[in-house]
């Protein structure tokens, strides 16, 4: 088990079963086969049951994203999530869904149908190696991501840059690195103050 920054789990290993209870932030698991005992992984609303593979959960505010990195699992929902369906006059319990590599689901809060969708597991799963990927992804989400390893925030000023969409590969521990590379962008100012990073619109 590899954990992200900001994130922490509890491990419960008994006869039949190996459980894992992501209660923040990122984890990749490499879970060897052992048909005696099946490892699940709870993650807010989702619940993730594996075989012998290698899989990325991240518990984000509203939603759960698993990603296949090597073999199969399965995607349902946590205990949670079933009793908040089965109390709910409207609420639905999503049904197991299976996932292949490079394929990834985001599982609501809420519940509800659920969709795999193709994905580049190795792109997902950059942080392993302190990189993250983005391809034109909106500056807003990317500062977000950057401030989960970042000392000094990054603060966007201008409202309209969070919509900028950025492409690139940047290293989690070379926050000036990304700053050249905003102040290298048309119309970005970016200001380095003793508490953090400001940018705005030139």
């Amino acid at each position: 088990m590899h954990l992200n920054t900001d994130s922490a789990v509890t491990i419960r290993y008994l006869e039949t079963e190996r459980l894992v209870t992501l209660t923040s932030g990122e984890a990749v698991f490499e879970v060897a086969h052992d048909p005696d005992r099946s490892f699940l992984v709870l993650a807010g609303p989702a619940k993730v049951v594996a075989i012998g593979t290698k899989f990325d959960v991240r518990l984000g505010h509203a939603s759960t994203t698993v990603t296949v990195i090597e073999g199969r699992v399965a995607v349902g929902p946590s205990p949670t999530l079933e009793k908040l369906s089965a109390n709910s006059n409207q609420g639905r319990a999503l049904p197991f869904v299976q996932l292949d590599a490079d394929q990834q689901v985001n599982v609501p809060e809420e519940g509800g149908p659920v969709t795999p969708v193709a994905v580049d597991a190795k792109r997902a799963t950059a942080w392993l190696h302190r990189q993250i990927m983005f391809e034109r992804e909106p500056l807003g989400r990317v500062a977000t991501e950057f401030n989960r390893y970042s000392l000094k925030p990054i603060e966007i000023v201008t409202p309209a840059l969070r919509n900028l969409e950025i492409s690139g590969v940047f290293a989690t521990d070379d926050t000036g690195a990304f700053i050249a590379f905003l102040r290298s962008l048309d119309h970005v100012r970016v200001e380095v103050t003793a508490t953090r990073i400001r940018v705005s619109q030139d």
